[in-house]
């Protein structure tokens, strides 16, 4: 009996894998603007492995998991607010460490300890600023605004006066007060006689990203 050409195809072992075809487990695929993901649910790319993909396919690939700096920095925020605070070599619940901050704030707020370091803060859009002495203990475990500009300042090794900018200069003391003492009572009288410079207290409140469950 005659063996019909698609009967010899059909044995023939398999071609070889292109390398734009690596015997990955990774699923992947382009999307609509030409850029290379993939679900790394069972494999992770190693970076030699990815720039050799990009090599052959002439544009970057995307990977979805991929974490900005302040991703990074929020996470990190976060895990200290779930996990508790490391106070002398003890880790202690989070709510426990900023309760102990605030029955001590009174006595150090805007004094030069030996653990305090200066803070210059801007009006935004203005030249106008005022300086003050702060912990960062006590700003970047209540505020991830402030945790982050004192992470990077570590991480950058910068030293000298730390600047940052805040929509209303004038109650800027005032939110210092609130994040050193946790006091809210000033808050509501504030508020009764005077709506504008309350609303500039929330403003503040809001761009530094405070962690009001401390509160």
């Amino acid at each position: 009996m005659a063996t019909t050409l698609s009967e010899v195809y059909s044995q023939l072992p398999s071609p070889p894998l292109s390398p734009a075809s690596l015997p990955l487990s990774t699923t992947i695929y382009c999307n609509e603007e030409a850029e290379l993901e993939y679900d790394d649910d069972e494999f992770d790319f190693t970076e030699k492995e990815v720039e050799y993909l990009e090599s052959i396919l002439g544009f970057p690939i995307d990977s979805p998991d991929e974490q900005s700096e302040e991703e990074i920095l929020r996470s990190k925020f976060m895990n200290i607010i779930e996990d508790g605070v490391e106070i002398n070599g003890e880790m202690v619940p989070y709510s426990y460490a900023i309760e102990k901050l605030h029955n001590i704030g009174n006595n150090v707020i805007n004094k030069k300890t030996k653990d305090a370091i200066p803070l210059r803060v801007y009006e935004v859009g203005t030249e106008k600023f005022q300086e003050f002495w702060v912990h960062p203990m006590f700003l970047s475990l209540q505020s991830f605004q402030f945790f982050k500009l004192f992470e990077e300042a570590k991480e950058n090794n910068e030293q000298g006066i730390i600047e940052i900018e805040v929509p209303y200069l004038d109650s800027f003391a005032y939110v210092l007060y609130w994040l050193y003492t946790g006091d809210n009572s000033k808050f509501l009288e504030i508020a009764k006689l005077d709506e504008s410079f309350c609303k500039g207290i929330m403003e503040n409140i809001k761009l530094l990203d405070v962690n009001l469950v401390a509160f």
